[in-house]
C-alpha cells in the first residue's frame, strides 16, 4: 500500500518534521506498505487562490503531488499544535485538491508539541478535517509530547516513543489494509 506522509509545518527548526520521517522509516520497513514524505516546506503551495483542478495554469510540482494524491491508499498527517488546532500550511495543502484525492482513504493524524499533551487538540482537529474529506480517520491518534527531548540531530533518542510509533503502525496498518480489502 502506498501511504502519503505530509509532514505539515513550514516553520524554521520545526521538529514535526522529524517525526513525519521518523514514521516513515518505521513504516517503510513493514512488508506491503510504501510511505513517502511530502514536505509543504518543499513545496510551492502559494495561499489557496485556486483548487487545483481550476488553476489556469498549475506548476510542475503541484500537479506532481496531485498524482500522488490520486495515486496513494492512504495518508498520514503530521502537524505541531499551533494554538490548540493543526498548523495552517497543512489545511492549505489540503484544500488545493479535490476531495476525490481523500475519499474513502484512510487518514492517521501525528501531532506534535513541545508541552506535555503532545498535540491533543491538534489531532481531534485533525480528525474532525478527516470527516470533512470524506475519508476514514483512523481512531487510534499519535501524540508526541515534549517532542524537543525525542529527538537529537535528527535521530529518535526515546526508546520508548519508537514503541509508542511501533503500536501506532501496527493499528494504522491493519486499519489501511481493511479498508483496501
Amino acid at each position: 500500500m502506498k501511504i502519503l506522509i505530509i509532514s505539515s509545518t513550514i516553520r524554521s527548526g520545526r521538529k514535526s518534521h522529524q517525526v513525519a520521517l521518523e514514521v516513515a522509516k518505521q513504516l517503510n520497513a513493514r512488508e506491503g506498505f510504501t510511505a513517502k514524505v511530502i514536505d509543504v516546506a518543499e513545496t510551492d503551495l502559494d495561499n489557496l487562490k485556486y483548487l487545483y483542478k481550476l488553476d489556469p495554469s498549475p506548476s510542475e510540482i503541484k500537479s506532481n503531488i496531485y498524482d500522488l494524491f490520486e495515486n496513494c491508499d492512504g495518508y498520514i498527517f503530521v502537524s505541531p499544535e499551533y494554538n490548540g488546532s493543526y498548523c495552517g500550511a497543512l489545511k492549505n495543502t489540503v484544500d488545493h485538491y479535490p476531495k476525490s484525492c481523500y475519499h474513502r482513504k484512510p487518514i492517521g493524524v501525528v501531532a506534535v508539541s513541545a508541552g506535555a499533551m503532545g498535540g491533543m487538540r491538534a489531532a481531534l482537529q485533525m480528525q474532525l478535517l478527516v470527516l470533512a474529506l470524506m475519508a476514514y480517520p483512523m481512531p487510534k491518534m499519535l501524540l508526541t509530547p515534549k517532542v524537543g527531548d525525542k529527538f537529537e540531530d535528527g535521530r529518535l533518542m526515546d526508546n520508548s516513543f519508537s514503541g509508542t510509533i511501533e503500536s501506532y503502525l501496527d493499528d494504522f496498518t491493519w486499519f489501511a489494509s481493511k479498508l483496501k480489502s
